[in-house]
């Protein structure tokens, strides 16, 4: 006990207190967005079970994984092909596999898998570091099964959220992106181009909506529309808690999990939005200030891969919900209703706290 004692006081305060400001934050606004007791019971027993997971990660040492990387890369293939074979399909998409009668979304949790692959390929093969454009593909291919399985589901989302977090770990671990620069730069050169010859109509159709949902207003700009009303409603102070119109008249879709931000933007306005977004830059900035304590680098690229998780949802879900990157789904981490994200969350932030505990 005494052990057990010692190690709980080797978690990072900070970090925990800001990840249950957000959820009680996410309670509070999850019941205003459904008006629903089944909503908040269930996110409290999600919130409940990711403490466990928390309090688990004192008895865990990250640096274990390592020896079965290959392992968890297999059950991640397994468990993405299961989802292909068995796995639930809705609105078009089949990422949802049930285990005891429990929904499951399989791809939210193999992106923690994922980020160790990456960590540990960087650390084995690439010791020299990642200097040129060869180098930076080879570490991607690494993980392309992983990526290809979770696209064919499809799940652009969590696809982009894995790449987005491996550009982080370049980015962080200071690898040479400038062949990452130059083909960015001939992306968007060559935008109008495509644009203009390269693409049939309905797919010219689809970006105009998205730069302007106004223009299919009651179909694929509905979503966009609402939550920007929402969001533009609250002004500087709000609405007031549980007094949103939007999301109590159901105009706004999806208010529980897509859209909980438009949902707090309209009822504690300007003010309440940029805290809550400022409740994020410290989360993210504990971690980069735990990352550079950390000796290990296996450790400290697995922090740089949980960074770059939370900052893909972060910049997707709130870019999502002011219209300025398309709608895919994905929820704002410990504020979106929803047990497998919410576990996710929870199991990186217990992944960090590993980290540090066991690199003092």
């Amino acid at each position: 006990m005494g052990e057990y004692k010692n190690r709980l006081l080797k978690l990072d305060k900070s970090l925990i207190v800001i990840v249950y400001i957000l959820v009680t934050i996410s309670t509070i606004f999850i019941y205003s967005a459904t008006r629903s007791a089944h909503y908040v019971k269930q996110n409290l027993l999600w919130i409940f079970c990711g403490t466990i997971i928390l309090l688990l990660s004192v008895f865990i040492d990250y640096r274990a994984t390592k020896k079965y990387i290959f392992y968890l890369y297999t059950l991640a293939i397994v468990v993405l092909i299961a989802v292909r074979l068995v796995g639930k399909k809705t609105l078009g998409a089949q990422r949802w596999i049930s285990i005891a009668g429990v929904q499951i979304q399989p791809s939210e949790f193999v992106k923690i898998i994922t980020i160790m692959v990456l960590s540990y390929v960087i650390i084995s093969k690439f010791r020299k570091g990642i200097n040129n454009l060869f180098d930076i593909i080879k570490v991607y291919l690494s993980i392309l099964p992983i990526v290809a399985l979770v696209l064919l589901q499809p799940d652009l989302g969590n696809t982009l959220i894995i790449t987005f977090s491996y550009l982080c770990i370049l980015f962080l671990n200071d690898a040479n992106i400038k062949p990452l620069l130059v083909i960015g730069v001939i992306v968007i050169l060559s935008a109008y181009p495509v644009y203009h010859f390269a693409l049939d109509d309905y797919q010219k159709t689809r970006i105009e909506v998205f730069l302007n949902p106004e223009k299919d207003i009651k179909n694929k700009g509905w979503h966009v529309t609402q939550s920007k009303i929402s969001i533009g409603s609250g002004e500087v102070f709000g609405t007031g808690i549980f007094h949103g119109s939007q999301s109590r008249l159901k105009f706004l879709p999806e208010p529980q999990t897509d859209f909980i931000f438009s949902v707090i933007s309209e009822e504690t306005g300007f003010a309440g939005s940029c805290f809550v977004i400022f409740l994020y830059f410290l989360l993210i900035f504990n971690m980069l200030k735990i990352s550079r304590l950390i000796d290990d680098d296996y450790g400290r690229v697995i922090i740089y891969g949980v960074v770059g998780i939370f900052l893909g949802h972060t910049l997707i879900n709130i870019g999502m919900t002011l219209g300025l990157v398309p709608v895919t789904g994905k929820t704002l981490l410990f504020l979106s209703y929803g047990g497998s994200s919410y576990l996710t969350a929870f199991m990186l932030i217990a992944l960090v706290e590993s980290v540090k505990m066991n690199s003092d």
